[in-house]
């Protein structure tokens, strides 16, 4: 995975001119969460200069995010995550506000079921399939939350259930009694060590949230990942997980 991150942190450095530049994060989930760190640990062990812009909603924020560009200019580096499917459209919206208020603008590593054409603004996917087609101008890099490194403690033992109970479900996973809906816990500022610490529980893992399957595979744990409602996680599970990790099954419905 070294080369795909290798390559996006030239893309950084080249289109942001070297200088600092903006961030910011895609709202949702803890899953978002785990996206939100591993971009960060990125930026730092690349040494990049950066202002991250608030993702909190509020009139300081909007003075912040909104106004502020639009006086400096400079590189706005998007967060990446599932906002561009039509599930959940925010980036849709985000961007058709602050786009033109910058120079360049780089997207994260993302799911696409649909883009904004803006001119200044390039695009990485975080799948080589169904978001490709979409976007086929995206470069392929992948999730940020695999860039986060986490050592399991190895006492895990027994079955852990991980199914979303959200509009995102396939709707067709029977749900046990003792599933934990673990990425609705949390938000994307919650940190990030009690989510691998509860999946470090287990030595297998059930689930059909990304998150917590990324978060398994970097626990080494054996893993069984389902469909949600379109073709995200299978996607990302061909580009990055299948032929990479060990004991990784999908599982088709």
């Amino acid at each position: 995975m070294q080369k795909e991150y290798t390559q996006l942190a030239q893309v950084i450095l080249d289109k942001s001119w070297r200088r600092p530049f903006y961030f910011m994060n895609n709202r949702g989930n803890w899953g978002d969460g785990l996206i939100r760190q591993g971009t960060l640990k990125f930026f730092q062990d690349i040494g990049f200069r950066y202002y991250e812009l608030s993702s909190r909603k509020g009139r300081v924020t909007q003075l912040v995010n909104y106004y502020l560009p639009l006086i400096l200019k400079g590189t706005l580096i998007y967060g990446g995550g599932a906002g561009w499917t039509n599930l959940w459209q925010k980036s849709y919206k985000t961007m058709n506000n602050i786009a033109s208020s910058y120079q360049q603008v780089i997207v994260l590593p993302s799911t696409f079921e649909k883009w904004v054409n803006f001119p200044n603004i390039i695009y990485f996917s975080r799948d080589c399939f169904e978001s490709m087609q979409i976007t086929p101008q995206a470069k392929f890099c992948h999730d940020m939350a695999f860039y986060l490194e986490r050592q399991s403690t190895g006492k895990g033992s027994g079955e852990g259930f991980f199914f979303r109970k959200d509009i995102e479900s396939s709707g067709r996973i029977p749900i046990p009694p003792e599933n934990v809906d673990l990425s609705s816990q949390g938000n994307h500022l919650t940190p990030v060590e009690a989510f691998f610490n509860a999946i470090d529980r287990y030595r297998v893992i059930f689930t059909d949230r990304l998150h917590v399957a990324i978060a398994a595979c970097l626990l080494k744990k054996e893993i069984h990942l389902y469909p949600g409602s379109y073709f995200k996680n299978k996607a990302v599970y061909r580009s990055s997980m299948e032929g990479i990790y060990e004991n990784v099954y999908f599982h088709e419905l």
